[in-house]
């Protein structure tokens, strides 16, 4: 992990343009994304709840001119009345999401800000952790030919999961892990 973040903070100095380029249009695409389909699902429920007035004034003035008895009525008036309060809900949530993607925007120099102060890191501190990293992915061990390799992905506040491009070789550093004997650890970045 430490040597991702000190990979990261060197991309980001080095090549600041580009590392706020590569922020900007991943983070533009996902938030794009994500905008039309929560907007497209939006337009489905409110066309929905419009369906649902209209079949229930229908089913309203069936029942009024005895096309249907009052039990079924009841039983359909119901069903429409709560699909359309389930709607509701998912309604104002989905115009609350998007009213808050509208508003958040990534403030990049604070993250470059962060990255730079971590750039000639020695060891993880809690601080580091909580300031630029929002999660951890790390999947099953797999074992081939004898070697066991495992995949870890970090996920930075802000930008998610960032694969610092390889435009210059950074050195790698050396990796002291305290774990059970007659284990090897080796780091590979992906590539």
């Amino acid at each position: 992990m430490l040597y991702e973040v000190n990979r990261l903070a060197a991309f980001a100095s080095e090549y600041e343009d580009a590392f706020i380029k590569a922020i900007i249009d991943r983070s533009a695409k996902a938030a794009e994304n994500a905008r039309v389909r929560k907007q497209r699902e939006l337009d489905g429920l409110m066309s929905r709840d419009k369906e649902l007035d209209m079949l229930f004034e229908r089913l309203y003035e069936d029942n009024v001119a005895g096309k249907i008895d009052d039990a079924r009525f009841a039983k359909m008036a119901n069903r429409y009345e709560q699909e359309q309060g389930e709607n509701g809900k998912r309604i104002k949530t989905l115009r609350l999401e998007l009213k808050q993607s509208e508003g958040k925007r990534m403030d990049i120099d604070d993250f470059l800000t962060t990255v730079r102060r971590y750039t000639n890191a020695t060891k993880i501190t809690k601080r580091m952790v909580g300031e630029l990293i929002d999660h951890i992915d790390v999947y099953h061990a797999e074992k081939q030919d004898g070697v066991t390799t495992q995949c870890v992905v970090i996920h930075y506040n802000c930008i998610g999961a960032f694969d610092v491009p390889d435009r210059r070789k950074i050195p790698e550093a050396d990796i002291i892990m305290e774990t059970r004997k007659v284990v090897a650890v080796s780091y590979a970045p992906v590539v």
